[in-house]
């Protein structure tokens, strides 16, 4: 049996006719609308394969029917704003509706009630190889990442800034297609999918089919041979490879998000990859009453209430990290018990799971000069009983960065530190029992190449690269590049501060040296934005249901009384419905039709983009993925981990996305070291 072929591009604005009274949104929106409208524009009815003339339709349609005319097998499906998934031979009439005048959340609500990513994962298990030529808008109408079996492959002609929402799994490739292509290639940038892929059945056709497919399941990248080798015939070898600079690379194909070629692996990429969490008073109360919203009043929650790893009886990290800045800016009694107990007893975590501390930089960057001395951090760290220690340093983000004096001024404040805290450990070493991490600044890959080098020089066998948290990963990728080759031995480590990105990502750090890193942000993320407040191991994130707690004393409900905007009994009211609506859903009694409209009810008296939160609600209501979670937090309070309400339940949350990060970690551990 030959291979099965498939091609999914988009509708295009252009078509074949073009009336007065073509479809527009509101006609899909109502179906029994929808017929009566189609029937009125009869006349202009065709497949949806002849009625689309954008360039890029039109190129990928001529080629499709030249390679077909040579024998060849292959099926084209269509991503339309307002029809859903098509096939090419579904009958369309012309109509005005593209994703590329909708914004993202519009698009998300509009693609899920065509049912897109749905019928798109039912599609392509009949395909061996799938292409896509999508834009950004349209790839947003899609759920990545789509299910694919271990004999496809998933293959998109795509803009190299897209790679980062498809490129989710070893089954997906991305070849990057942009302006230098267009340029290069002399055609136009909007139909430049159409002409490459048209040029990729040229050459298919041209040879053995069969075989040539084949080759292209087993090794995705000749896609990129073939489309080179078609165009041949139309550019001279000079003219096609003739660039500007080194960098210009024409269709760069990627198998991973930031690929790491085996020169660039590091030589201590075997280690252990280990993942810290800051503390930041990150506990909850083991005996809260969920029903009636309740903790003890005579509680210590210094002493009463509980960390993570509390709750899930080992950590769910590798180690934690205290920043200096929050023990100095802590309370009187917390200041005390750390003094009285160290930090390790303090946290009550496990002897074997190591304490890192730092200064914490954010907290001090608008001074000129550290507020610590390097005997003071030394003391501290020795004081408290740290298992490391890292060097004071000042931050080079933001202005600092951008003023040539500044930068270099704290560039050599942090080496200088660095130097001096491994003379007075090392004149100390056997008294001091924490192990030395001397921190760099920099504001590109040479600037942090130059200070790692430095500090190697100096001894350090452990360094962390600070100033990187806000910073997008691409950068972090090029610093890394930088400073791989420059690791000394397979004992030596590297930590990155601040940095806890997605596993393909954090894979391609590892390989380039980083063995450490540490990050709130799992945490944080249930209960800052919207969208990304439940984590799930598949990598999905769900919203969590906003029902805040309705008082006369304190936040919104207060305030939206003060503006007269309600009497507090309305709101305590739609309160609680919300909250049984939610318990009668979780226990089943009632539809969660029922329990949506008493959530929106208070979410729309509090002012909240009802909208918006509808359909995050929905998806999160139907699939129910609390209810999968086998971690000790979503079987301990089951739907209430996703409602949106206080500490007790937000910090929980977090709790259980810092449980699925570190079991991701954990899986790419064990593929990393097989």
């Amino acid at each position: 049996m030959g291979k099965r072929i498939l091609v999914v591009t988009s509708c295009t604005g252009e078509k074949k006719f073009n009336p007065e009274n073509q479809l527009v949104f509101e006609d899909f929106v109502n179906k029994e609308r929808l017929v009566v409208r189609e029937g009125e524009l009869i006349d202009y009815q065709l497949p949806a394969g002849e009625m689309y003339t954008g360039s890029q339709h039109i190129s990928l349609m001529e080629g499709v029917k030249k390679y077909r005319l040579n024998g060849g097998k292959i099926d084209v499906s269509i991503i339309s704003a307002g029809y859903g998934l098509l096939d090419e031979s579904d009958l369309v009439v012309p109509y005005e509706v593209t994703f590329n005048s909708m914004d993202t959340q519009t698009i998300k609500k509009w693609s899920k009630t065509q049912g897109i990513s749905k019928r798109l994962q039912d599609k392509i298990k009949s395909y061996d190889l799938v292409f896509f030529l999508l834009g950004d808008k349209y790839l947003q109408s899609v759920d990545w990442p789509l299910e694919v079996d271990m004999n496809q492959r998933l293959i998109f002609f795509a803009g190299g800034s897209s790679k980062a929402k498809v490129l989710l799994g070893d089954r997906t490739h991305v070849l990057a297609i942009g302006e230098k292509e267009a340029k290069k290639f002399k055609f136009g940038l909007i139909g430049i999918k159409g002409f490459l892929f048209a040029h990729l059945l040229k050459r298919v056709a041209a040879f053995e089919t069969e075989a040539l497919w084949t080759s292209i399941l087993e090794e995705p990248k000749k896609v990129r041979e073939c489309i080179l080798q078609s165009l041949d015939e139309r550019f001279s070898q000079l003219d096609l490879f003739e660039t500007e600079s080194t960098d210009d690379h024409l269709l760069e194909f990627y198998n991973e998000l930031f690929p790491v070629p085996d020169s660039l692996f590091a030589k201590n990429f075997k280690s252990e990859f280990k993942f810290f969490i800051p503390e930041n008073d990150d506990r909850v109360d083991p005996n809260y009453d969920f029903f009636n919203d309740h903790s003890e009043k005579d509680r210590n929650p210094l002493i009463n209430d509980v960390y993570a790893h509390e709750i899930f009886g080992t950590p769910q990290y590798d180690g934690v990290l205290v920043s200096k800045v929050n023990i100095d800016n802590a309370t009187r009694q917390k200041r005390t018990l750390i003094e009285d107990m160290g930090v390790h007893q303090f946290l009550r975590l496990p002897s074997d799971y190591p304490i890192m501390g730092d200064c914490g930089a954010f907290s001090y960057i608008d001074k000129d000069v550290p507020p610590y001395t390097t005997d003071e951090i030394i003391k501290y760290y020795d004081d408290y009983g740290f298992d490391y220690g890292v060097s004071v340093d000042h931050l080079i983000v933001g202005p600092f960065k951008s003023d040539e004096i500044i930068k270099k001024q704290r560039y050599e404040i942090t080496l200088s530190m660095a130097e001096e805290f491994i003379n007075k450990h090392k004149a100390n070493r056997e008294r001091y029992k924490f192990h030395p991490i001397g921190i760099v600044q920099g504001w590109d890959p040479v600037s942090f190449r130059k200070a790692v080098q430095h500090l190697i020089s100096l001894g350090y066998d452990y360094i962390a690269l600070g100033g990187l948290a806000r910073e997008q990963s691409e950068k972090i990728y090029e610093i890394l590049k930088e400073i791989s080759p420059y690791i000394p031995h397979e004992k030596f480590r590297m930590h990155l501060f601040g940095v806890a990105r997605d596993m393909r990502t954090m894979s391609s750090f590892h390989k380039l040296g980083v063995t450490s890193f540490d990050s709130s942000s799992p945490l944080r993320r249930a209960w800052l934005g919207t969208g990304h407040n439940y984590h799930t191991k598949s990598g999905k994130h769900y919203t969590a249901i906003r029902i805040p707690e309705a008082k006369e004393t304190a936040g919104r409900v207060k305030k939206m009384i003060q503006e007269g905007k309600g009497e507090f009994q309305a709101f305590k009211n739609l309160e609680q419905e919300a909250l049984n609506a939610l318990r009668a859903f979780s226990s089943g009694d009632i539809e969660f039709e029922i329990a949506l409209a008493a959530i929106l009810k208070y979410d729309e008296m509090l002012g909240e983009k009802r909208e918006v939160h509808e359909e995050l609600y929905r998806e999160l209501l139907t699939e129910r993925p609390w209810e999968s979670c086998e971690c000790k937090v979503c079987r301990s309070i089951d739907i209430d981990v996703v409602v949106f309400r206080g500490n007790n339940r937000n910090r929980r949350r977090g709790f259980h996305n810092t449980h699925v990060y570190y079991a991701q970690l954990n899986e790419l551990k064990k593929e990393l070291n097989k």
